[in-house]
């Protein structure tokens, strides 16, 4: 009886909108930016943690709360997922945000579901790039990361990808593989 309570509870509350998988992908466009609850960093935090800034790299912060002492390496990744959540959508925006940009300067036969999917395919690969910073164990049992990739790197990966997408515009495509174009994502990037 019990189960089965618990199991037409759940259906319910799945399909009444109560849990939602896009709070869950990093690369859905719903409007959850806005009721995300930041990250709140304890003032005795070491001073990488709470500049949060690292020249010519994109960063992105995790944190787990409650950790138990015998299971560190489980809240270890539990944080590292919550970085890396946090990172892919951070470049995934920034990188969709430069593939719009230079498809508004020359009109192309290039389709908006196309760049959203490239820049997934960028976001998802800066995660193998991603270096770990570092991690630090607050006093009130949280756990903290910050993950983080270059910025160049990444540059490389927006114009390698635009070969796949800007193959038939040549036009773009010159624009985008350009040393200035790079130089330009990057600052891009790092805004």
């Amino acid at each position: 009886m019990k189960k089965s309570f618990i199991l037409s509870f759940l259906i319910i509350s799945l399909f009444s909108g109560c849990f939602s998988f896009s709070s869950l992908n990093p690369f859905s466009d719903s409007k959850d930016d806005e009721n995300r609850v930041e990250i709140e960093i304890p003032d005795e935090a070491p001073i990488w943690l709470k500049e949060q800034k690292e020249k010519n790299n994109i960063v992105a912060l995790g944190a787990t709360k409650n950790i138990k002492p015998n299971q560190l390496k489980l809240s270890k990744q539990k944080a590292l997922i919550n970085a890396g959540h946090n990172l892919s959508r951070k470049v995934y925006i920034k990188s969709l945000k430069i593939l719009k940009n230079y498809l508004k300067k020359v009109p192309s036969k290039v389709f908006e579901k196309d760049i959203k999917k490239e820049a997934e395919q960028i976001a998802l690969k800066s995660l193998d790039k991603a270096k770990i910073k570092g991690f630090w164990q607050s006093d009130e049992n949280q756990l903290f990361t910050l993950i983080k990739i270059d910025t160049s790197i990444l540059a490389k990966d927006i114009q390698l990808s635009s070969k796949r997408l800007f193959k038939v515009d040549f036009n773009l495509y010159e624009n985008i593989l350009s040393d200035r174009a790079k130089a330009q994502m990057i600052q891009e990037l790092e805004e």
